[in-house]
Order: structure tokens, then C-alpha cells, then sequence
């Protein structure tokens, strides 16, 4: 049965509640009464609820019956975001003026008022008794209240089996690497501090047990540390005083009377026996982030001798940072060895298995492991009795680990322990990512904007950060707690994609149970009632079936290469949608019925290149925060009312290559965190958006892009860029692009334009890390671009007109220059004069590109003003970047 977490969706109903009542509107009929009564008993349930996600229910009945609470939770979430939506839409109305009240008609004339009060009050009613039904029926089941063993076992308080150092494992491969670099560690006296620590990191299953066994038990670290060897199995309580009376018990011959030592005796014994000795202290599986109890443990144990060590063994990459900065950090077998455990376990010979042709399968088999020790042997032990028939080998290959059964110890209860001691905010954000096939590649952005679109997020306490900081740091915590891997950076350091190990997508789709499913076409699979969030190859898999209107999440994925045609898109049955996610389908038209999914907040339809516009039905959907347009080729307009989105956060519109402007009115968006695109209109065109409205989007971060800087033109330079309009104010960007249309004709001249001016007025805050400028006509490029100090990476290309460049070589962070096709460049400044050290010469760079530069001569001084070659340097520097391309190739 999956995991009933109701954290989120009791926040989600809380927070609704708490915002209706509290606000000032007329709420006639009796409706502000029944919300009361409805927060009253959300807020007594809720705090049963949120224990309950604190520990690990082990009975039937119990979590059947949370179940169905937390169904119930999920319709009133549904009312009282409808009732939101409409409070919203009607306040809007009142304070929009004559245009929006002409939109909306009759609606809210008094009469309609007083019937939709009237019937929301009745709904809210009903919803309250139901939930109150099923609340006073855990009387009937089971007597909740003071028998804390219903509820479970907190977390923290689980019982592990208690690991020893002497344990034989006659099944240990390819350790050999990893017991070298820990035991060199271990043999090295040459650290700062008397005592000093090294973490063993890695998921469950993974063998840093084994590892710490191996070095333990090896003959040259017994003899380094004259025998003075502790083992503490520390676990998942890590309380100070229990550990260091274990360290005594193992440290002292006579264990006589140590369980009645207070703390003062115990830290007595244990200094008189670590002072001036060289120790091996081993800690294994840690689970404690909290630095001041590591500190306070810590304190104890610095009187060893100088060459003392503490070997750590954790899942966590986060534990191992509250001790030191560096950890072993250890990876999965390679296949070949995977395959050798596997089949040591499988108690298969080298003959049977290649003779049968299963060797192809036992390959499979091993990447689905992961080389996950644990997994392989497992897997090993269960294909034990299965003989050598390809049918029985095809199981294992085709199944999940989460779908075979499996005992105590085995890899998915010994995983499902890391899931069960995540805090749990974040259970519900694992558990979705199940939603994504194996090995598919996560982007941190797309999964924080649909975990908002679910509820997810915790309002951050305080004014000081943004939903999207939060999620953000909810991604970082599951990271370091190893659900992520293979994560890929940019210059600036941050994630821009991650996978999730095979094994870990298993345990997600088991957690997630049958709230998250898979329907694969190919396989006949079909769409089961009451999913809440449901991942497709095939839509059609919906036809014939009654629409789930309760259904919050629908993805449409599809595998590599295959493309999928839907000439109109057309979801509107599906109402409780809160996100929707159709990519490289080739829609060609969506429906106008679009705007009847008030509760959408996640709408992504990017690589749908035959998409030529959205419906102005898109204006309704008030609720939306992120709308992903990227790489929709040939989309050529947005619909004037997506201003009218006021709750959105996120409009990816990388890739548009035919949309021509910006609608009138962008600037209203000020909940605007990412725009990676902002198009300049004709100059002509009324309904175009000016440069000037995007100072008002003040919220703005990471990447945007400003295309089609021609149009600026002359004529209207005083309205479009006047002394209102500034760049600086976007100070959360981290990345700017500014690209002028292409000038060069054929005659090689340039057409004649005020790009000068307006890059000048085009000044960014001072913080900037990424600069990109592309066909730029002008000579010469301001000298504001010297005084970006945080830039990493620039970028000039096609700029024709440009002679000289100003002075960058001393930028302290740039690590990436990148300069092509500038036919016309001369020379780039030198700052400093001739007093510059060789050392402070692009202080940091790692790749310089220079392309098609015909011109270029070199370096010249900024002070002297004379051109003084640098030819030496520049040889020097192409020779460096030759032996870089040789070494590459």
C-alpha cells in the first residue's frame, strides 16, 4: 500500500481556509460561518495528520482509514480553491475598472451573489460533515487517541539491527580501490589536528558497512594503531550520552558497572583512555545533521594522540558536511563486477548462464541494480531457485525491485529507511518524481514550479525568500540525502539537471503506490480510477474510460525520437488539474474549453513546434504560475489577456523562433521570477510591449534575453529607453543577453543605428555573472562592461562595426571569454598600464574562444593609448589552448 502522507494537502486547506475568513469580503449567507466551523475542524485533525506523517503506521486499518481522510482533504482543496478563485476573480472585478467589468457581464449581480453564496455555504456544510463522519468512525475502528502504537513508530525512534566489526562477508567485489584510499587516509599522520575524520558516503546498500569492515579488520591499520580499535554502530538515534558510554564499554576491559556511570565519570574513563594515545574510532551509519550534537561528541574524543582518525560511515552527504569538508564518497560496482556478484549469488556457473543465452538479460538486470551491492544480491538470492529459464530471468528484468518481494535487510526495506526519515515536507516531492521514467533527465526549475503546483511548498516564514528559494532547498535536501545523482552545473555553479538512480526510482513508485501511476500503451496498461497523478505515453489511453475529475497531474512522455500528433488538445473534462504537461507532441491547436481548469497552476507545452497560438481562454486560468513555452517554433503570438496572469512566476519562451512581441501591459506581471525571453516590438505596433515595462518586473532572476534591439530605433529612443527605464533594477539576474537583428549586408557595410546609445542606457546591475551581446552595430562597447567585477562568463559575437573592446582582463571571476565573428576588431584594452603582474592576466580563465577575428592585432594598454603588441602572450595563449584541444580530443 503506498505511504499516506497528508502534510501538504491539511496546509494546502489551512492556508485556503485562513485567507478566506480573513479577508475583508462580503460573504453573505451563512458561508463565513460554515468556513469557521470547517477551520475549526481541519485545525483539530490536522494536528493528528501531521503526526501521523512523522511516523511509520504499520497497520491495515489505520492507514485505510487515513486514506480516506485524506481523500476527503483533496475535495476540499479542490471547494475551497474553486471559492478562492472566485473571491479573487471578484475582486479583481471591482477594482478593474469599466473594461474588466464589461468582461464578466451579470455574473456577480447581486442575485448571482447571493446564489453562489448560498450554494457554496451549502457545499462547505456538506464537506465539513463528511470529513467529521470519517473522523468520528476511528472510534469504530480502532481507539486512536492515547495508543500511540496505531500511529506507528517515530521515526527517529526505529530500532536497527546493531552492526559489528568481525562480521564475514564472503561476498565482498570490487573494493579494492575504495579500501586503499581510506586506509591511506587512515595511515597518514600528516593533518593539522590531533584527530582527524573521514565520512564514508553512499545510499543504502551500497557497502559502506563492508568498506569500513575491510579497513577495520586489515592488518597494517591494527598494527598503525596498536591495536586501539573502537566500533560504535550509532544508527538513527544519535543521542551523545548513549554513544559515548558505548565508546567506553568497547574502550574498557572491565564493562562492569559502566551502564551506571553518569556523564562526568563516563567522559572521565574515556579521557584517560584516549590521552595520548593514537585511536581508530569507527561511527557507523550516521544519521544526525545537527552540527552542536556532532560538536558536542566531538569535544570528547580530541585528547587522542596526533594521528587519531574517526571514520564515519552515513547515507547522507549532509551528515558528512557537519563534520568535515571532505568525504570518501562511494560509487557503484562497475558492470563487470556486478555481474560477477550476481551470478556468486545466483550460484550460477559461467557455462550456465552464457550457454542459455542469458547473458543479455543478466546485463539488464545489473544496470536496473545499479551496481548497488544490496540490489545485486538481493536479486542473487531470489534467482537462486529460478533455474537458468529465460522467463523467470525476464521477470526480474522487466519488474521493478519495488513490485518483488523481498525480506528485512533486503534493498527496498533498507532504502524505504531513508525514505521513511525524510522530514515530511518532503515525502510528497520524492514520491512524484515517480511520475518521471527511469534515467530521465530532472531539472531542479521544472520540478520546484510543479511541486508549487501541488501544494507542496511551505510558505517560507518571514519576508526573505521566494516559493521558488524554498523548493529549491527542498531539492538541495533530497541531493544530499543521495535521491539525486549525476547532477550537471553551469559556470555559476548552479544544478541544471540531475538523474535519479534506478533504485531510488523504484522506492519513489513505491511510496507513491497508486497516487502516482504509469500507463504504458504498449503494454496494455490502463487508466485506473481515483489516480491523482498519472504519466502517459499514449492520451488515448483516456478514451472509453469515465473521466476522473479528481485527476491533479497528466503527463504526456514520450520516449526519444517519437513524435506524437494531437491536432486539438482538449482536457477540459479533467477540472481538478494542476498541472499539465504535454511536451514534443505536435499539437497544432488547443482548445478554447482550456480555460475552464481554474485550478491550473503548471501548464507545460514545450517542444510543440506546430503550435501557432494559445486561445484567449488562457486569460482565465488566474491560478497559474508557471506556462513553458520553450522551443514552440513556430508559435507567433501570446494572447493579449495572458497579462492578466498576475499569479504567474515562470513563461518560458526559449526557442519561439517566429513569435514577434511581447503583448502590451507585461509589466503588470510582477510576480515574474524567470522570463529567459523578452522580444522587442515594431515600433509600429501598437500592441507591443515597450523596453521600458520590463523595469517594472523588478522580481526577475537567472537567465533573460532581450531580442530584436534594432527596433529601438531613433525616432522613439525617449519613450522606449528614457530615464525611467533601467536596467540595474533587475538586480536578482545572473545572466543577460542583448541581440541586435543581423546588419551586415552584402556589401559588408553596416546600416546605420543608435546601438550606442541604447547599450549604453541597457547598464545592468553591478552583480552580473553571464553577458552575452550579439550584433551589436556599434564601434565600440561601453566601459560599463569593465566594471562588472562578478562576471564569469562574456560573450561577443557578430558584431561587426565593433573596433575595440574594453578592458577585461583583470575581472577577477571570469573564467569563460568567448569572442567570434567580429571582422572588425582591432584591439582589446588592457587595463592598468604597464604595471600589470603576469599573474593578474584573466586571473581565473579556463576556456578563452577567439573566431573569425581577421583584424585582430592584440592587447594594447588603457593608460598609454598607443597599441603595444602582445604577440608573445598571444602565442602563449593559443599554444595553451592548442595542448587543451589535443588533451580534449
Amino acid at each position: 500500500m503506498a505511504e499516506v502522507v497528508l502534510g501538504s494537502v491539511v496546509e494546502s486547506v489551512t492556508g485556503h481556509l485562513v485567507s478566506l475568513v480573513s479577508q475583508e469580503i462580503r460573504l453573505a449567507c451563512g458561508v463565513r460561518a460554515e468556513l469557521v466551523k470547517l477551520q475549526t475542524t481541519v485545525s483539530i485533525i490536522g494536528g493528528v495528520l501531521r503526526e501521523a506523517d512523522k511516523r511509520r503506521v504499520e497497520a491495515d486499518d489505520v492507514k485505510e482509514w487515513l486514506k480516506k481522510l485524506k481523500e476527503l482533504f483533496y475535495d476540499a482543496d479542490d471547494l475551497l480553491d474553486d471559492f478562492s478563485t472566485e473571491v479573487f476573480r471578484r475582486r479583481r472585478v471591482i477594482g478593474g475598472g469599466k473594461r474588466i467589468l464589461n468582461e464578466v457581464s451579470t455574473f456577480f449581480s447581486s442575485s448571482n451573489q447571493f446564489l453562489y453564496a448560498s450554494k457554496m455555504a451549502r457545499r462547505v456544510k456538506e464537506m465539513r460533515e463528511r470529513i467529521d463522519a470519517i473522523w468520528n468512525d476511528r472510534s469504530a475502528c480502532f481507539q486512536l487517541e492515547g495508543n500511540s502504537n496505531l500511529m506507528g513508530s517515530l521515526v527517529e525512534n526505529l530500532t536497527r539491527p546493531e552492526t559489528i566489526p568481525f562480521k564475514s562477508d564472503p561476498y565482498v567485489i570490487g573494493r579494492d580501490k575504495d579500501k586503499e584510499k581510506v586506509i591511506e587516509f587512515l595511515l597518514n599522520p600528516d593533518f593539522e589536528e590531533n584527530v582527524s575524520v573521514l565520512p564514508i558516503v553512499g545510499v543504502g546498500g551500497l557497502g559502506k558497512t563492508t568498506l569500513a569492515r575491510l579497513v577495520f579488520n586489515d592488518d597494517k591499520v591494527k598494527e598503525y594503531f596498536e591495536m586501539r580499535l573502537i566500533w560504535v554502530c550509532v544508527s538513527t538515534n544519535f543521542h551523545v550520552e548513549d554513544i559515548v558510554r558505548k565508546i567506553v564499554r568497547e574502550c574498557t576491559p572491565n564493562k562492569e558497572g559502566i551502564s551506571n556511570l553518569d556523564m562526568n565519570e563516563l567522559q572521565k574513563t574515556l579521557g584517560e583512555w584516549l590521552h595520548g594515545n593514537k585511536f581508530l574510532l569507527v561511527l557507523d551509519d550516521v544519521w544526525n545533521d545537527n552540527r552542536s550534537k556532532w560538536l558536542e561528541l566531538r569535544e570528547f574524543l580530541m585528547s587522542g594522540a596526533k594521528g587519531s582518525k574517526i571514520l564515519v560511515t552515513t547515507r547522507y552527504i549532509r551528515v558528512a558536511e557537519t563534520m568535515t569538508r571532505k568525504f570518501h564518497k562511494l560509487s557503484g560496482l562497475p558492470e563487470d563486477e556486478s555481474l560477477s556478484l550476481l551470478m556468486q549469488m545466483a550460484m550460477k556457473e559461467e557455462h550456465e548462464w552464457k550457454g542459455q543465452n542469458l547473458e543479455k538479460i543478466a546485463g539488464e538486470i545489473v544496470k536496473k541494480c545499479a551496481g548497488v551491492p544490496l540490489a545485486i544480491k538481493t536479486v542473487g538470492r531470489l534467482l537462486v531457485h529460478s533455474g537458468c529459464r529465460e522467463k523467470d530471468w525476464l521477470d526480474f528484468k522487466n519488474n521493478d525491485l519495488s513490485s518483488i518481494d523481498q525480506e528485512e535487510g533486503d534493498i527496498m526495506p533498507t532504502l524505504k529507511l531513508s525514505y521513511d526519515f525524510l522530514p515530511s515536507h518532503l515525502k510528497p516531492c520524492f514520491a512524484y518524481c515517480s511520475l518521471f521514467p527511469q534515467d530521465f533527465k530532472l531539472e531542479p526549475g521544472e520540478l520546484v514550479y510543479l511541486w508549487m503546483a501541488q501544494g507542496f511548498i511551505n510558505k517560507p516564514r518571514g519576508g526573505g525568500k521566494t516559493l521558488e528559494e524554498e523548493g529549491y532547498n527542498y531539492f538541495r535536501e533530497l541531493l544530499s540525502r543521495s535521491f539525486f545523482q549525476d547532477i550537471q552545473e553551469d559556470l555559476h555553479g548552479e544544478i541544471m539537471s540531475c538523474r535519479m538512480h534506478d533504485l531510488m526510482h523504484d522506492l519513489a513508485r513505491l511510496v507513491a503506490g497508486d497516487n502516482c501511476i504509469t500507463i504504458d500503451s504498449s503494454r496494455g496498461e490502463k487508466f485506473q480510477g481515483g489516480a491523482r497523478h498519472v504519466t502517459t505515453n499514449d492520451l488515448n489511453v483516456f478514451n472509453g474510460f469515465e473521466r476522473d475529475r479528481r485527476m491533479r497531474s497528466m503527463f504526456l512522455i514520450v520516449e526519444k525520437w517519437t513524435y506524437i500528433y494531437i491536432v486539438v488538445l482538449d482536457v477540459s473534462c479533467f477540472r481538478s488539474l494542476r498541472a499539465l504537461r504535454i511536451c514534443d507532441a505536435g499539437i497544432k491547436e488547443i482548445s478554447h474549453s482550456i480555460g475552464k481548469l481554474k485550478h491550473l497552476r503548471s501548464l507545460d507545452l514545450s517542444g510543440n513546434r506546430e503550435l501557432r497560438y494559445l486561445p484567449d481562454s488562457i486569460s482565465r486560468l488566474c491560478n497559474l504560475e508557471s506556462l513553458n513555452l520553450t522551443g514552440c517554433w513556430h508559435l507567433e503570438r501570446l494572447p493579449c489577456g495572458i497579462t492578466k496572469l498576475v499569479n504567474l512566476r515562470h513563461l518560458g519562451l526559449g526557442g519561439c523562433e517566429n513569435l514577434t512581441h511581447m503583448p502590451r501591459g507585461m509589466g503588470t506581471l510582477t510576480n515574474l521570477q524567470r522570463l529567459d525571453v523578452f522580444i522587442v516590438g515594431e515600433e509600429s505596433n501598437q500592441n507591443a510591449a515597450g523596453l521600458n515595462e520590463l523595469s517594472r518586473l523588478i522580481g526577475l532572476k537567472k537567465r533573460l534575453t532581450i531580442l530584436c534591439l534594432e527596433r529601438v530605433r531613433s525616432s522613439s529612443i525617449s519613450s522606449e529607453v528614457d530615464a525611467s527605464f533601467s536596467m540595474e533594477k533587475l538586480a536578482h539576474l545572473q545572466y543577460l543577453g542583448l541581440c541586435w537583428g543581423c546588419r551586415w549586408d552584402g556589401d559588408g557595410d553596416a546600416s546605420v543605428s543608435n546601438d550606442e546609445e541604447v547599450l549604453e542606457k541597457l547598464r545592468p546591475h553591478p552583480y552580473l555573472k553571464g553577458l552575452r551581446i550579439k550584433a551589436y552595430g556599434g564601434a565600440r562597447l561601453p566601459s560599463w562592461v569593465s566594471q562588472l567585477h562578478n562576471l564569469v562568463e562574456i560573450e561577443i559575437s557578430d558584431c561587426h562595426e565593433c573596433r575595440q573592446l574594453p578592458p577585461i582582463d583583470q575581472l577577477p571571476f571570469l573564467k569563460r571569454i568567448s569572442l567570434k565573428y567580429l571582422e572588425n576588431l582591432e584591439h582589446i584594452a588592457l587595463s592598468e598600464g604597464g604595471t600589470m603582474a603576469q599573474s593578474n592576466f584573466f586571473p581565473s580563465s579556463e576556456e578563452i574562444e577567439l573566431w573569425r577575428l581577421p583584424k585582430f592585432k592584440g592587447w594594447e594598454w588603457e593608460r598609454r593609448g598607443g597599441a603595444i603588441e602582445l604577440k608573445r602572450r598571444m602565442a602563449i595563449l593559443l599554444l595553451l589552448l592548442l595542448l587543451l584541444l589535443l588533451l580534449l580530443c
